[in-house]
């Protein structure tokens, strides 16, 4: 069964249950069916083909949903484009991608304008915030033409710096995406009756896939949170009797720390379990996460070329690890040899629903598939009860001039104990000598009076000498990716040795 088909199954079996929902606006299985069918329509009408390919930029709306599915009805390929990029990275991603139409809104369009006359197979653009749009989904479906749907067709190409830390399009097919939403569900124990809180946009592959898709094949609701705020997510499970929350860590950590006098003042017993991706998260907050809204944390591992490689689910799962492998795995030294149990080593995968190439890059293909291997460049440890831990990337393993690796995952859950303490990233900066110094960057709570030397103590007393870091600053932010991951190069690169350090 392809994506349309489980739409359209959906929408069979239970045609008026709501698919999405965002405040006041609520779109029915039925609405959202009909409504891509028109999009489809006039897709097709203004000339695109199957396989042409068709690039989404809109916020987190269920208009997003609605495109998407009217561009596979199409033939076509969705390109997913985040909302958190800069107009001149969109205009390379827009040329890269080959996209022939734009979906977007009149705010994008405004600051993207100046750079579309040089995407020369860009042809056409639909605003959806315009009345011609509106008019489209009020207006009589035409009909379709007959479109075979091949399931080992592209359906998307999503944009991620991922495993070799540039910018590519990763592609996906039709039987990718259906590879791991049936197994998420049941590890969740998702079904129709289900109300899914959802702050992560669709254009990530959590979103889309184990988020939009999973919840489509068993019909339950969507209620999207297009900005995260902690009061924003309380209020949407207890507006809607939300029962399954999505997000990444940083997410949950300020949900954690949410003090009960706020807490309090919302009912979040319908909510029964969260899930989680995109990052590592502190086994000490989630804890403090379950107790605090009587719930079940489950942390899934996988990555954008991947989708779900390893997961907790409600009956087996263990704070502090991503679960178990539901795929091939192994755990391989730098010489490519398998490492012992308990030992950490880089996460190599064989997937059945692994995507089908960089697009337009086989070069960058043929580094992270050997074999029929996918080399994820994580770091990872199995334990002894076949729990798997997710490290750190290995790029950003700090190494110490001895050779002792440092991961920074360690120091910063040290350091994030401290009570004054929001926000924390560990990062080897380069110095003048050309060494690598490592760093602690301090974000604290409210402003709250912390000093270096409380923060070096701390670290003393819970870390070994080699691990302990070398200089510590205290700033306003610590840059994050959309999906939670601290921006580590950028770290690097913004405090290097042009700062002095």
């Amino acid at each position: 069964m392809n994506l349309i088909q489980a739409l359209k199954k959906t929408s069979c079996n239970v045609p008026n249950r709501t698919a999405l929902v965002l405040g006041d606006r609520r779109v029915s299985y039925r609405e959202l069916d009909d409504y891509s069918d028109r999009i489809a329509s006039y897709l097709v009408g203004i000339g695109i083909k199957k396989s042409d390919h068709i690039a989404i930029l809109t916020s987190h709306t269920p208009d997003w949903a609605i495109n998407f599915f009217g561009i596979l009805k199409s033939g076509g390929a969705a390109i997913l484009l985040s909302t958190m990029l800069k107009e001149p990275e969109l205009a390379s991603l827009l040329a890269d991608s080959d996209a022939k139409v734009l979906i977007t809104e009149k705010c994008f369009l405004r600051s993207l304008s100046p750079y579309l006359p040089n995407i020369p197979l860009l042809k056409h653009i639909i605003t959806v915030d315009s009345v011609t749009y509106r008019s489209l989904l009020s207006n009589k479906r035409l009909s379709l033409p007959d479109i075979s749907m091949d399931d080992s067709g592209i359906a998307t190409i999503i944009y991620t710096s991922g495993v070799l830390g540039r910018q590519k399009g990763v592609v996906h097919t039709h039987a990718s995406l259906m590879g791991t939403p049936d197994i998420v569900s049941a590890g969740l124990k998702r079904t129709v009756d289900d109300v899914v809180i959802d702050p992560v946009p669709f254009f990530y592959l959590l979103g889309l896939s184990e988020l939009l898709f999973g919840s489509i094949i068993k019909g339950c609701t969507v209620v999207i949170v297009p900005h995260f705020t902690p009061r924003a997510i309380l209020e949407a499970v207890e507006i809607e009797k939300g029962s399954i929350l999505f997000g990444v860590p940083a997410m949950y950590n300020a949900l954690a720390m949410t003090p009960h006098s706020i807490l309090d003042g919302y009912d979040v017993s319908s909510l029964r379990v969260a899930t989680s991706a995109g990052a590592k998260s502190s086994p000490r907050l989630m804890k403090t996460l379950e107790e605090k809204l009587g719930l079940t944390f489950c942390e899934t591992y996988g990555l954008s070329e991947l989708s779900v490689v390893a997961m907790s689910t409600i009956d087996n799962h263990k704070i502090g690890t991503v679960g178990k492998p539901i795929v091939e795995l192994r755990i391989i030294s730098d010489a490519g040899e398998v490492v012992d149990r308990g030992e950490i080593g880089e996460a190599i995968f064989k997937v059945p629903w692994m995507m089908k190439e960089y697009y337009k890059a086989p070069d960058l293909t043929s580094q992270v598939v050997v074999d029929g291997w996918f080399h994820t460049g994580d770091l990872v440890r199995l334990d002894g009860e076949g729990y798997l831990e997710y490290v750190e990337k290995k790029s950003f393993i700090i190494v110490t001039p001895s050779g002792l690796k440092i991961s920074p995952w360690d120091v910063e859950e040290v350091i994030l104990s401290h009570p004054a303490v929001a926000e924390a990233a560990y990062v080897g900066v380069g110095c003048k000598a050309g060494y690598l110094t490592p760093t602690a960057f301090i974000v604290t709570k409210n402003n709250q009076a912390v000093s270096e030397e409380e923060i070096a103590a701390l670290c003393r007393q819970n870390l070994a000498d080699f691990k302990l870091p070398k200089k510590f600053m205290f700033v306003d932010s610590i840059p994050r990716t959309g999906s939670g991951k601290i921006r580590r190069q950028q770290l690097k690169e913004s405090w290097g040795s042009d700062s002095g350090i």
